[in-house]
């Protein structure tokens, strides 16, 4: 073969291998995570000033801040959160579900009011949208923004929290992890289920959770929103995780959750 159609060969292999190479790593890229996006109507929110905004999915968590609202001309804001499609505990499906809050924050950083919802992980290899204030049903989770209640309330420096996770019907379950949120703040545990089911006479196992009162948006109020996740590949089908929500209803003893 010529010298020169030995080159134009080598290059043609040199170029494909390389754009092989590239798709393939874009391919890994993309299908190593997934993305929750808070898409958050600021028309909804009397001057906004500041946000927290959390989210939780496949058994982890995420926290950003958003200030200078006051300077923002579009009416809403877009705020991605990306996660691993697989953790120690669970890989992420099309019917696990997932939380975002957004929390309206003064110039002191105390919360004024906030929306929550939770939904399908619709693209586990791709965009979830999450919207917040364009909800048009006054629920928990309809994702409008609920106002905040304060004071004429108990003493006291801790909120307690008990989420029961029922698994009668996963009594084979090991490595289960539960994450709790209160006011914007989380807390996890993780255990071995089945060797705690072996050892007890029930199916119900408790993680109690100790949440300090006095948080970086305010002081937990009866009325606040908090919600509990709960992640294991061995609670599919139909769901690997699972989330739950509810008020505060009790300040100074417990407040009972069943996250299934």
């Amino acid at each position: 073969m010529p010298l020169d159609k030995k080159i134009l060969v080598s290059s043609f292999l040199f170029i494909s291998i390389n754009i092989l190479v590239i798709s393939s790593s874009n391919y890994a890229i993309a299908a190593e995570n997934f993305t929750i996006i808070a898409n958050i109507d600021l028309t909804s929110i009397p001057n906004p000033e500041k946000l927290k905004v959390l989210a939780f999915a496949n058994g982890e968590s995420a926290v950003k801040y958003i200030e200078n609202l006051n300077n923002v001309k579009s009416k809403s804001i877009s705020v991605p959160f990306t996660f691993e499609k697989t953790n120690d505990f669970v890989t992420v499906g099309s019917r696990d579900e997932y939380a975002v809050c957004a929390y309206d924050l003064n110039a002191t950083n105390v919360m004024k009011s906030y929306a929550c919802m939770e939904g399908n992980i619709e693209q586990p290899d791709g965009k979830n949208i999450a919207n917040i204030g364009t909800g048009t049903r006054q629920t928990l989770s309809s994702g409008t923004f609920q106002p905040v209640e304060f004071g004429g309330q108990p003493d006291t420096k801790n909120v307690k929290i008990n989420i029961l996770v029922p698994l009668s019907d996963r009594k084979n379950v090991e490595n289960i992890k539960v994450v709790a949120m209160d006011k914007g703040e989380f807390k996890s545990k993780s255990v071995n289920a089945g060797e705690l089911l072996r050892n007890s006479t029930g199916d119900t196992i408790k993680f109690a959770f100790d949440f300090d009162r006095e948080t970086g948006i305010g002081q937990i109020q009866k009325g606040d929103y908090f919600f509990a996740c709960v992640s294991a590949n061995e609670l599919n089908p139909p769901e690997g995780t699972e989330c739950e929500h509810k008020l505060t209803k009790i300040i100074g003893r417990e407040n009972n959750l069943y996250a299934r």
